[in-house]
């Protein structure tokens, strides 16, 4: 049985090099760019308006009050006119271009137009470059505008835009295929007998999957049989990375490990010293990952987010996949027997102190009712068999956190 930063570095050490494909740049939502961006065209390409206002020539108001003479109006997507002269001003608003001669913008309200609007006097006096956001500003041509390993949010999907890019090149999701294994096993559809209970593994880590934006094939569930179990996982090493739900202990109808030896994958680990956990498995097969996750469905929640996710991320191009990781106080005493980590369900909230943990009380690995209230894992160290309530403690949040905030 190894540590789960043990677990967790194999796992690094083994991920197939990410792969890159071309997409628009619309459906790019939330990938991560593999390929640096940059700069197109001078961003502003022309200096630009900052408030609606007038331009005009700063030395032509050493002193206010003064009137000079409105000679046009300059909008956003319009030609300015010709250069101004001494004396003279142009109305003009947020975003246009400013016009030659002028090296101010005086806002609107620090003027007042004469009644035959052919003059405009100045109220306030205005330095050179006020109001002007001048070429270049933000951004020059041929400097870098997006990095590669940029997760693409909204305003880079906004730059994308700006400079052109409708196409860029993304770490491509790997494919994952899902597999549910037990005899006691039914779907959701079904009505269940005494002796079995409907499959919810396959969906908790669906929509686990989902929340990386991977859309898994799922290939229903296994009998408790060696043959079906050698088909069905033969079925899904055709995928990037393959998951299994249940049979991944030590019991008589625990098969999924002789079956992965059958199938000539090489297993990595299949102890980990976590709680709950313990029975994950992790293999390979050329470039194939295997995942044997524990059939309760506490532990299945749990291996997922310590194992499943930072691998997933990371071939999916992301540098820090892993859940968040935040210190805060204490709010209960909690005790275990020591020897593994533990990761038990708690709510964590932010208050204007910092961060409070309060442990979920905790009824077993089975217990997925209790832990859907959850919004984070508090971390118990596998050498202590004691925290102590207002002790400084670790949880990790839950990857929907802020939308779980009350």
């Amino acid at each position: 049985m190894i540590s789960v930063e043990a677990a967790q570095g194999i796992i690094r050490d083994h991920l197939p090099a990410p792969r890159v494909e071309r997409i628009y740049f619309q459906a790019a939502l939330h990938r991560v760019l593999a390929e640096s961006l940059p700069a197109t065209m001078d961003l502003p390409p022309f200096d630009r308006a900052a408030v609606d206002g007038y331009a005009l020539r700063s030395a032509d108001v050493p002193v206010v009050p003064v009137d000079l003479e409105l000679i046009g109006e300059i909008r956003a997507g319009g030609v300015p006119p010709a250069a101004l002269r001494g004396g003279e001003a142009a109305a003009i608003t947020t975003g246009a271009p400013v016009p030659a001669g002028a090296d101010a913008i005086l806002m609107m309200e620090h003027s007042r137009v004469s009644p035959d609007g052919r003059k405009v006097s100045i109220l306030r006096p205005i330095g050179a470059g006020q109001n002007i956001v001048p070429r270049s500003f933000e951004a020059a041509a041929g400097e870098a505008a997006l990095p590669a390993g940029r997760l693409l949010g909204p305003a880079e999907i906004a730059v994308l835009a700006t400079f052109g890019y409708t196409e860029i090149a993304v770490f491509r999701r790997p494919r994952v295929a899902l597999l549910a294994t037990g005899d006691e096993l039914i779907e959701v559809q079904e009505v269940p007998e005494h002796n079995q209970i409907r499959n919810s593994n396959a969906y908790s880590l669906t929509a686990q999957l989902k929340s990386l934006g991977i859309e898994p094939d799922y290939l229903g569930i296994a009998a408790d049989n060696p043959d079906d179990l050698r088909v069905k996982i033969a079925a899904g090493l055709d995928h990037d990375v393959m998951i299994v739900s249940g049979g991944a202990s030590v019991g008589p109808y625990d098969l999924v490990k002789g079956a992965f030896g059958e199938l000539g994958i090489r297993i990595l680990f299949d102890r980990v010293a976590v709680r709950p956990g313990k029975p994950t498995i992790f293999g390979r097969k050329d470039d194939h990952l295997i995942f044997g996750l524990p059939g309760n469905p506490v532990s299945s929640f749990v291996s997922f987010e310590n194992f499943v996710r930072p691998a997933l991320g990371r071939m999916c191009g992301l540098a820090h996949p892993e859940l968040m990781r935040v210190a805060g106080e204490l709010e209960a005493t909690m005790r275990q027997t020591p020897g593994r980590t533990a990761f038990l369900p708690a709510i964590a909230c932010l208050g204007a102190g910092g961060w409070n943990i309060g442990p979920l009380p905790w009824k077993g690995s089975g217990d997925i009712l209790g832990f859907s209230r959850a919004n984070a894992l508090v971390i118990f160290p596998a050498d202590r068999c004691e925290m102590a309530r207002g002790e400084r403690v670790e949880a990790l949040l839950f990857s929907d956190f802020i939308l779980r905030r009350s």
